[in-house]
Order: structure tokens, then sequence, then C-alpha cells
């Protein structure tokens, strides 16, 4: 067994409620698929070498992304020790959730390219996770399974006023703030993705009901 010892830090903050992303390139860093599957693991303090035995690849395939990611201002090194006379660093998020500035949405073709990328990328993460948890069983299919194994999927389209819709996303956002909060120990992590915006026919629909 190699020989450890600690480096007396602070004890580190904790991570904030939520970090809002204001430049394109963070946003970037972000939203790549293997990133936000790091991300994932650094909600508690974390080595490279732990994550990277947790999604089987090498550690030299990680550091890059991990450098980027603290350069960024996503993660943070909240811990370090000596072994065998090198330094290991455990990281963690530097916020619960993130957000992306609605002002970096924009209508601009360089925008729109931009916003383009960043949706396959979010898109595409999501894609590999649900397939890897259904090539490995942790996913089931069928209704005799109990919910919480099941893969929940679907698009729909909903009427409501503005007022509604405010409550709708503040509803959501209190669920997501109440199940977050203080996880149990036999609590496991849950993918959840949301799209909500007015749906792009939605001039063409109000002139349907004339």
């Amino acid at each position: 067994m190699p020989k450890s010892s600690k480096i007396p830090e602070p004890s580190p903050p904790e991570p904030a409620d939520q970090m809002v992303i204001r430049d394109l390139e963070t946003v970037k860093v972000l939203t790549d698929p293997l990133r936000l599957e790091i991300l994932e693991l650094m909600r508690q303090p974390i080595t490279v070498k732990a994550i990277a035995r947790s999604l089987k690849m090498p550690p030299t395939k990680l550091y890059y992304h991990v450098g980027q990611m603290e350069a960024h201002g996503l993660i943070r090194v909240v811990a370090t020790r000596v072994v065998s006379g090198i330094i290991e660093k455990q990281y963690q998020v530097t916020a619960r959730h993130y957000s992306i500035d609605r002002k970096l949405l924009g209508v601009g073709k360089s925008d729109r390219d931009s916003l383009t990328q960043i949706l396959h990328n979010v898109m595409d993460g999501v894609s590999a996770d649900i397939q890897k948890g259904l090539e490995s069983g942790l996913i089931q299919i069928g209704d005799e399974y109990p919910i919480h194994q099941r893969l929940v999927l679907g698009r729909t389209l909903i009427r409501m006023t503005p007022p509604q819709a405010q409550a709708f996303i503040e509803a959501i956002n209190g669920l997501l703030k109440q199940f977050s909060a203080d996880p149990s120990e036999e609590a496991q992590p849950y993918s959840f993705l949301i799209a909500f915006h007015p749906h792009s026919q939605a001039k063409v629909m109000e002139g349907d009901d004339d």
C-alpha cells in the first residue's frame, strides 16, 4: 500500500445552488457529452483516477477535459493528498445546477450555429447515457417493471396561458429543489432533461382558431 499524507486545508465551501453561464466558450465546455458524465460523478468530491475507473477509461484521456472544466469555473479542487510523492487532487462541481444566460441564445447565424452545437451535445449525451443504461440492464422496458426502473420518454404539446406557464416552471423548479435536497444514502442518480418553450407553430395555430 502506498503511503499517503494529508495536506491540511480549510473545509471547502459547498457548491452553489446555481451557476449562470454567460459566455459561449463555457457553454461549449459544459455541454460536451463526456464532460457532462464527468460532472455527474463530481457532484461529490472525487479523483480523476476514480472517475476513470467508473467510466472505464484511462485517466490520461480525462485530464484535458478536467483541466478545461476547472479553467472555466465549472469544477474546483476541494482536497489534496500526497500519494507516493505525487499530489492527488479531489474535484467537485462548483454548483448543483448550471443554467445558460438567455442573452447567449440569440438569433444571428453564428448564434444559431452555436445553439445547434449545444443542443446536439446535450441530446447526444442523453442518448448515450440511455443506451448504456439499456445495455447494462439498469433501465428496463415494460409496464411490468416499477416506474423508477423504466425509461420515461415522450414529447407533448400543451396549451396554457403565460401565467400558467410561469406557474408550471416554478412548480418544476420547486420539485427539483425538493427532491435534490439532502438525499438519503439509498438515493441513486436519475437524469432529468427538460425543454420548455413556445412552440414554433404557435402563430400558425393561433390563426387556425379564427
